[in-house]
């Protein structure tokens, strides 16, 4: 066991700052930056690639922009290190297809920016959830609310779209919260609609499907204009039915919880060297939908 996890960053924006700040709370250190900007007042190294980072870490988190994350995360795996990928963990099938190569064969830790499992209120929706029916979630944050101050949000060769920006959130949250560990989707549908000249790619995306056991999942994301973080979460469960008054809606403010909480389980699995086959399968399963979706709405 790792007793003292040296964790690397790749990325010095909002995330990567955001995974620092927990690091030590983790009991983790922060032990190192991959960076094109200058970062004078940072007291940690500063590396030109994650190949110079690698021999110094023993984990990384990788916060850049979507397009990036497959490559790096199997650039780190097939160094034995351990990784935290913001999501999505890839955007197109070609990615896919080598991380289901690798990935199994290495068994390294590997987790998602999947914040969401951990903001408290769905930790305690999770736990009261029997005899589901039917769950959807649409997660709506405006585009310039998501563009601002990084604006490679709008492009569509470095997001993958709205189904991996912020669809890759709500079908997560919709498929953890009903225990599908890694099942596949039938009748699969997907919809993308409303364009402007906010984003190069619909602002308005979805796709449903059904689970083996009849329970029917609807995910997706709504980014028209500025409109601040709001989750469109309905649960028709025999208990644990959404929205429920007992149960605060899930917050912005939130993310500071959510975060620890995610950064915390990510060094433990580092430590311990936690392999958890049904959570990769999932991992797989979800971004498996995600490029179908995509796929039938580029047709």
């Amino acid at each position: 066991m790792i007793v003292t996890v040296r964790v690397g960053i790749v990325g010095w924006g909002e995330i990567g700052r955001i995974h620092a700040s927990h690091l030590a709370s983790a009991g983790a250190e922060f032990s190192g930056v991959v960076s094109r900007r200058k970062n004078p007042d940072l007291d940690v190294p500063v590396f030109h690639t994650l190949d110079d980072m690698l021999p110094h870490i023993d984990a990384v988190t990788i916060a850049v922009p979507n397009h990036l994350h497959a490559s790096l995360c199997l650039q780190a795996v097939r160094a034995g290190k351990a990784v935290l990928v913001e999501k999505p963990l890839c955007i197109n099938r070609g990615e896919l297809e080598e991380l289901e190569t690798v990935l199994p064969n290495m068994k390294v830790p590997v987790h998602l920016g999947y914040r969401l499992r951990w903001n408290p209120t769905m930790q305690r929706l999770r736990g009261r959830i029997e005899g589901l029916r039917r769950i959807s979630c649409i997660y709506r944050i405006g585009i310039e609310q998501l563009a601002r101050g990084k604006d490679w949000t709008r492009e569509l060769s470095k997001t993958g779209g709205g189904f991996f920006t912020i669809g890759v959130h709500a079908l997560d949250l919709v498929r953890w919260l009903s225990g599908a560990q890694g099942e596949a989707l039938s009748n699969f549908s997907a919809i993308a609609e409303y364009r402007n000249q906010s984003a190069n790619f619909p602002l308005c995306v979805s796709l449903s499907g059904t689970l083996s056991s009849g329970v029917k999942i609807v995910a997706g994301t709504d980014l028209r204009g500025d409109s601040e973080f709001d989750l469109k979460l309905v649960v028709d469960a025999e208990s644990g039915i959404y929205p429920d008054p007992s149960l605060s809606p899930p917050k912005f403010e939130d993310e500071e919880i959510e975060y620890g909480a995610l950064i915390h389980n990510f060094i433990q699995a580092v430590k311990h060297r936690t392999w958890d086959q049904k959570e990769f399968d999932e991992i797989l399963q979800t971004h498996r939908e995600l490029i179908m979706a995509q796929e039938l709405v580029s047709r």
